[in-house]
């Protein structure tokens, strides 16, 4: 007797689909002690997903990475599988302080002898990335013990510190990522710093502009641009020095952290010992936000028109630092220094063709108005940024982000 052909196809279809409908096998908020001693008897590591219910790249997991048969039949057979949501469980809330979870997603492959993380993950990647690093956490040699000890007993080639920084990075520890690049970088000659594989590792790992390594590119210029290419090496100089103004800029009575006022002083003097288009600029930036914190707002003010009547920004770079520094006028409880702010704003947006930026302007006007109670001045903005913002929009093909804040 034949089968046909239609039932041959369709028992296909069923068998794979029967065939894809395995998943990681987790055990939903245990008791932690009940894992361990499992793991124990088992001589599993413990695979332990760190989530939260508001969590997107967490569902992501769940539903697109932890459903695969190949993903499902490496971690059932090779660790004791756990969930735990770390704002709801009980388990969950003490091992988030436990093991110091930052970011969501976390993946922590725990030693149940030791109750040691011996490796972690966070984020949300594809398969290949979860089963890698799976692989990595049963090697002690590779897992992020295993190189953390290898380099505090000595090891420092450059493609072992090439894995371990990346694996720092993937860890999310940040602190560690950037002491050991600095640590290493930093005691290297200019000849030693300067070879390609020195400069990947500062280059994906060095964010201070005031770290040696960087200084020693700073001052090699010539040497480095031979090796990266002048353009690279520039635009690495830029971006370190943007980061390391934003964090003193950033900062403000609500951070945890005292602001840094060597550092301060450090970053400016620095700034003015190197010629770059974009330090004018970033000293700029550094001088209003000491005027913000001295609550000299008029000093602010008088300071950003000289700043924009000298054109001491690249382009575009003065719409931001504008923005900013006017939004701080919120906090001066001055109306007439408010209105006068209002007052700049109205004169930049006739004088702008840049509908994103007026857009911009009139999110700053709304607040300034919220801020002295301008109930109908807030309206008027608010429609004004709206139609900006579709301008815009029709004109780019972009819309302006959402502030949050």
């Amino acid at each position: 007797m034949r089968i046909p052909l239609l039932i041959i196809l369709l028992m296909s279809v069923l068998f794979q689909a029967e065939c894809q409908n395995r998943a990681i096998e987790f055990e939903h908020g245990p008791e932690w002690k009940k894992m361990l001693k499992q793991a124990k008897k088992q001589n599993k590591l413990i695979f332990v997903d760190c989530y939260t219910s508001w969590c997107g790249p967490c569902k992501m997991l769940s539903k697109n990475v932890f459903t695969l048969d190949s993903v499902a039949d490496f971690f059932n057979k090779s660790f004791v599988n756990v969930k735990y949501d770390m704002e709801k469980d009980a388990d969950g809330v003490a091992l988030k302080q436990l093991f110091g979870i930052k970011a969501y997603p976390t993946l922590l492959f725990v030693d149940p002898l030791t109750e040691k993380v011996v490796h972690r993950m966070v984020g949300a990647g594809d398969p290949a990335w979860l089963l890698a690093g799976a692989r990595n956490a049963m090697n002690p040699q590779n897992n992020l013990a295993g190189l953390t000890k290898r380099y505090a007993d000595g090891e420092r080639g450059s493609e072992f510190l090439g894995e371990y920084l990346e694996c720092l990075g993937s860890a999310y520890l940040q602190e560690d990522q950037n002491k050991v690049a600095s640590e290493y970088l930093g005691s290297l000659t200019v000849g030693q710093l300067a070879t390609e594989g020195n400069w990947k590792l500062l280059k994906e790992n060095i964010n201070d502009p005031l770290s040696v390594p960087l200084r020693n590119v700073v001052s090699n210029r010539a040497v480095f641009d031979k090796i990266a290419g002048k353009e690279a090496v520039e635009a690495k100089i830029r971006e370190s020095v943007m980061n390391g103004v934003g964090m003193l800029v950033g900062w403000n009575e609500k951070s945890s952290k005292s602001f840094d006022e060597n550092r301060n002083k450090e970053m400016i003097e620095w700034l003015q010992s190197v010629d770059y288009d974009f330090v004018p600029g970033s000293l700029a930036r550094l001088y209003a936000a000491e005027l913000i914190r001295k609550k000299d707002f008029r000093g602010m003010m008088d300071q950003m028109k000289e700043v924009l009547r000298y054109k001491m920004f690249r382009q575009k770079g003065y719409q931001w630092y504008f923005q900013h520094n006017i939004e701080a006028l919120q906090q001066s409880g001055d109306e007439n220094l408010i209105r006068e702010g209002v007052a700049w704003i109205d004169d930049l947006d006739k004088a702008s063709q840049d509908y994103f930026f007026k857009s911009s302007l009139m999110d700053s006007k709304v607040r300034l108005l919220k801020k002295i109670g301008d109930v109908a001045g807030v309206e008027k903005a608010e429609t004004a940024a709206k139609e900006y913002n579709e301008i815009s929009a029709k004109k780019t093909g972009m819309m302006k982000p959402i502030r949050m804040d």
